[in-house]
Order: C-alpha cells, then sequence, then structure tokens
C-alpha cells in the first residue's frame, strides 16, 4: 500500500503509451482509479517516439530498439520493487519471444491479465507477417493466464477461450468516457458523411467493402464524402475520400463531421475476438454504425445501427441512414445511452479496482 491508503498497481504491455490498446485499457481507467483507492502506475515497453522508431526501421534497427526498451523497463519494473504489490499485464509484456520480462513483472506482485483481442493466434491468422510468429505470443498467454490471480477478458468470445487457463475470468469491455464525446447533431443536407477510425494493419478491411460504396455512391441522392481516420484512403468510384492523420483532436473532428460510422471486418479467428470499439465511439458520439455481423459486433450495436452480411446489406443499410437525419439521430441517441450505461467508465470502474485489489 501507499501513502494515504492506496493500493498500488503497474500496468504494463509490450505496447507504446499511445498504442490503441494501451490508451483504452489502461491509460483511460488509470486515469480514474485513484478515486477508488488504486494507484496505477503505466509502464509501457516503448517511450516516447521508440514505437514509431521501431515501426519505422529494418530488421536491424527494430532489434536495437527493442533492446533499448527491453533494459529501460526490467530496470523499471526492479525500481518499483515491493510497494506495486499487483501488476496489470496488458496482452503481454514483451516482444521478444522469451519469458524474462514477463517473469520480472509478476515476480513478487498478484498478477491480473487483460486481453482483449485474439492474441494467442500470430502470423497468416492475424493478417500479419508469419514472422509474427516467432514471438511466441500462444505460449505467453498461456504462461500468463495460468499464474495470474484474475483475467480480464474484453468479450465473451475472450473469455471461452481464456476460461481453458484462468480460474478466474471476468468479462469487461472496453471502455469509454462518454464525456470526452459530443453529441452529433444530425441535420439533413445534400452530402452525406461516412466515417472510418483504424489503422494502417485495418485498412484491408475498409478495402474490402469499396464496391458496396461504389454502388451507393452510384444510386444515392447525394454527394458522399468518406472520412479516413488513421490508414489510407481507398480509391471509390464516385466517392469523395478524405484522409487523416490519427490523433485524439483528428479523431474527434471526423466525429464531428460524420453522419454515419463504418466498421467492416473479414471474418476470421482473428476478428471475431475483437471488441467493436469503432462502433463504440461512433456511438459515444451519436453516430449510428454499420458494421459487419463479425463476432460480438452485433450484439455491441443492437439498436444503435445496423449489423450487416453480404454487399446488398451494406447498401441497404447505407441508403436508409443517407435519406432519413431523423432515423440517424434517433439510432445515435440509443447508442450513447448504451455506452453510459453499458460501456462506460462510470460502469466499470468498480469493478476493475475490486478485482486489483483482489475482492472479486
Amino acid at each position: 500500500m501507499s501513502a494515504g491508503g492506496a493500493l498500488r498497481a503497474i500496468g504494463t504491455s509490450a505496447q507504446g503509451a499511445s498504442d490503441a490498446a494501451f490508451r483504452v485499457r489502461l491509460e483511460l481507467p488509470g486515469r480514474s482509479l485513484a478515486a477508488h483507492g488504486v494507484d496505477l502506475e503505466l509502464l509501457p515497453l516503448f517511450r516516447g517516439e521508440e514505437a514509431q522508431r521501431f515501426r519505422d526501421a529494418g530488421a536491424l534497427g527494430k532489434a536495437r530498439v527493442l533492446a533499448a526498451a527491453r533494459r529501460t523497463l526490467g530496470s523499471a519494473l526492479r525500481e518499483a520493487g515491493e510497494e506495486a504489490s499487483v501488476v496489470v499485464v496488458q496482452r503481454q509484456v514483451d516482444l521478444a519471444p522469451w519469458l524474462a520480462l514477463e517473469r520480472a513483472a509478476a515476480r513478487g506482485r498478484r498478477l491480473v491479465y487483460d486481453v482483449d483481442d485474439a492474441v494467442w493466434l500470430s502470423g497468416r491468422q492475424t493478417g500479419g507477417h508469419p514472422a509474427s510468429a516467432l514471438k511466441g505470443a500462444g505460449r505467453k498467454v498461456r504462461w500468463l493466464a495460468e499464474r495470474a490471480e484474475h483475467t480480464i477478458a474484453g468479450n465473451e468470445i475472450l473469455a471461452e477461450h481464456l476460461a481453458a487457463h484462468s480460474e478466474r475470468v471476468t468479462v469487461v469491455p472496453s471502455l469509454v468516457d462518454p464525456a470526452a464525446y459530443a453529441m452529433r447533431a444530425h441535420e439533413q443536407g445534400e452530402g452525406v458523411t461516412l466515417g472510418w477510425i483504424g489503422s494502417p494493419t485495418t485498412t484491408s478491411y475498409l478495402r474490402a467493402v469499396v464496391p458496396s460504396l461504389e454502388r451507393f455512391a452510384d444510386c444515392s441522392s447525394r454527394t458522399v464524402r468518406l472520412l479516413v481516420v488513421g490508414g489510407s484512403a481507398p480509391a471509390i468510384a464516385g466517392v469523395r475520400t478524405e484522409e487523416r492523420a490519427w490523433s485524439v483532436d483528428a479523431e474527434q473532428r471526423a466525429l464531428a463531421e460524420m453522419d454515419v460510422g463504418l466498421m467492416p471486418l473479414e471474418d476470421t479467428l482473428w476478428t471475431r475476438g475483437k471488441c467493436a470499439y469503432k462502433a463504440l465511439q461512433y456511438m459515444a458520439a451519436g453516430i449510428p454504425a454499420v458494421v459487419d455481423d463479425v463476432g460480438i459486433s452485433a450484439t455491441a450495436v443492437a439498436g444503435a445501427g445496423y449489423a450487416v452480411s453480404g454487399p446488398e446489406q451494406w447498401l441497404e443499410a447505407l441508403e436508409a441512414l443517407a435519406e432519413d437525419a431523423g432515423l440517424r439521430a434517433e439510432l445515435g441517441a440509443v447508442g450513447r445511452r448504451r455506452i453510459e450505461q453499458e460501456f462506460s467508465l462510470e460502469r466499470w470502474l468498480p469493478t476493475i479496482a475490486a478485482i486489483l485489489r483482489g475482492r472479486v
């Protein structure tokens, strides 16, 4: 315990501080856990610009950046000492295949393991580079889940897999702070703005619905615009595309302009484990979502958008929303209420704090 009786905990992950999962699963709840008696110190593997340098470097450069980051994190874990009695590991601690940093993080501390993706998959199973299988992610998941006092899963699909290795598993969805999202005011105009928030690695999902977007633009009576935040905007006949680099501000500005949020997904083992966070962001901003019916997507957007299967349903959903600002506003309001009731920090912080304190 730290001064004042607060529980001191560490949150660590093999990511950079600006990476989406680290921000959503550790940083966002960490800001507010102090009100529940938990002091969470964040220790990402990559500090500052290291994550970007790692992504941009060749093989030798990646090895050098990773080696330096591992040394820094190892020192930080040792310096935290016994005062930090709990460690929250988000996905894994290290990108290297061995378990040295995972052991260092867990040594002398109660371990809480947090998983928001099917991280036991690797290589072509995730759409990534085949060499990523060398990271030994599946072995790390088993090692961490088996030693965790409590495992937190982002959805029921992940929980079912993790329950084979961990005795205590609780589903805590990826959370949203509704206060950080302004409600979209929907008005009918001559055009309709579609929006997609993602990353370079998920742009392929957007490209898969290009034919549907082209059909929609061809038959729509309105001009069609597509905002792409965080990825590459594909060429789409009849659609004016606008590409923006991701930042928190860019994300918020785009949400203020969107009429409809898009979350296309391929149906794979990897995507079935996803937590539908794009859709949750659209819903928080009062924007109806159109999503592929994969994994928990349909459950997430129930009553707040459309979960579709195939080109015809994509076209029907887009046409319905483009032609009716009242429908967009209605579904958007439902989505905002569901975020506040089921996916908000306020709803889940007491549960997270209880898990960290060992009271669940």
